[in-house]
């Protein structure tokens, strides 16, 4: 069957759908002029959208890749559980994959304050929720995080971690499918690639393999402002529990606070680009970077052979999961009036 109709039969069907290997390339869509500000400058920027992975996010890849190399490597034989450290798309991602692999159960560590809606969604996916209260400072090596615990779990018999953390399958499933995709989707004139900075996997395999093929491609990483809060992502402090060598990667790291983030999903949202708030918050670190580049005069030496300056952001899923906090984190302009709201018999109640 040509892969271009995209039927997946017989009894591996579920399997080969969620093996990005066998997928169509995710889209690469160039934002409108609108939410370009350097559109009339030569540059042009482009929506990497892994929110329309079979799981409708960036953690399917690095979860199945994981758990396919365990099963490769015989690491799954008497194996009936899984554990990980996730409250959100790793370990949903994890437990679907895991189950085409032969293990039926998946476990995970959250933190004590995981929102009651993620922990819907979890037990929706059949992942059973351990909470936990998390140390004030997170450390992977503290016997309180929930890393730490995965990782003991882990070693249990019949229990596996695939260990998103420093696992170097993580990195490797972007490495594979989403550089080699953008390299092949830019035609290799890409000057700029920027993501949000989470477990890193996506930022570290990405570059790897781009910087491989083009050493003048600039990796743009951004993190959280310290007090600002944007799901999937993380602050300098949060970032020390990860186990890859992100940072020697990077050629510039930006910081974006939660509004900015937010408001960029909406924008790009409304314009037909669907997609959640770490998606508008790695377009807010790449815009703020170009116009660094333009204040110091360095913009120019972005540029392509033919005068562009093509960027690339990650879309890591949808807002879906996230619609309560748009309303808690934007003001009510940004947002329709609702007419005859007066007549609603299911409006929420206003405490």
């Amino acid at each position: 069957m040509p892969p271009t109709l995209n039927v997946f039969k017989g009894p591996n069907a579920i399997r080969n759908f969620l093996d990005p290997g066998r997928q169509p390339y995710l889209p690469l869509v160039e934002i409108p002029d609108t939410l370009n500000p350097f559109a009339g400058e030569g540059v042009r920027i482009f929506a990497k959208l892994m929110s329309v992975s079979p799981l409708a996010n960036v953690k399917a890849l690095p979860a199945f890749n994981m758990m396919r190399e365990h099963y490769r490597r015989g690491e799954l034989d008497g194996v009936s559980r899984a554990v990980e450290s996730s409250s959100g798309n790793t370990v949903l991602s994890i437990a679907l994959a895991a189950r085409q692999f032969g293990v039926e159960k998946t476990l995970s560590f959250v933190p004590h304050e995981i929102s009651w809606h993620k922990l819907l969604m979890l037990l929706f996916f059949g992942v059973e929720p351990i909470v936990n209260q998390e140390p004030p400072q997170p450390d992977a090596s503290d016997p309180r995080s929930g890393v730490y615990k995965a990782r003991k779990r882990g070693k249990r018999k019949g229990w596996i971690n695939p260990g998103q953390y420093d696992n170097p399958d993580n990195p490797k499933s972007h490495q594979k499918w989403t550089a080699k995709q953008i390299w092949e989707q830019t035609g290799g004139r890409i000057s700029v690639f920027c993501a949000g900075l989470g477990t890193t996997g996506t930022v570290v395999g990405n570059a790897r393999y781009l910087k491989r093929k083009k050493s003048t491609v600039q990796i743009v990483g951004v993190m959280r402002e310290d007090g600002s809060y944007v799901p999937g992502v993380r602050t300098r402090g949060l970032l020390r529990l990860i186990g890859f060598d992100w940072e020697r990667q990077m050629d510039d790291i930006q910081k974006v606070t939660t509004a900015v983030a937010y408001r960029n999903s909406l924008q790009l949202s409304r314009r037909g680009i669907v997609v959640g708030p770490s998606a508008g918050f790695a377009l807010a670190g790449l815009l703020q970077y170009l116009r660094e580049k333009k204040k110091s005069g360095a913009l120019d030496g972005l540029r392509e052979r033919n005068g562009e300056i093509q960027c690339v952001f990650i879309c890591p899923d949808s807002p879906i999961p996230y619609l309560d906090e748009y309303f808690k984190y934007l003001q009510a302009p940004e947002f329709p009036a609702i007419q005859n709201e007066e007549l609603l018999i299911n409006r929420p109640r206003q405490d």
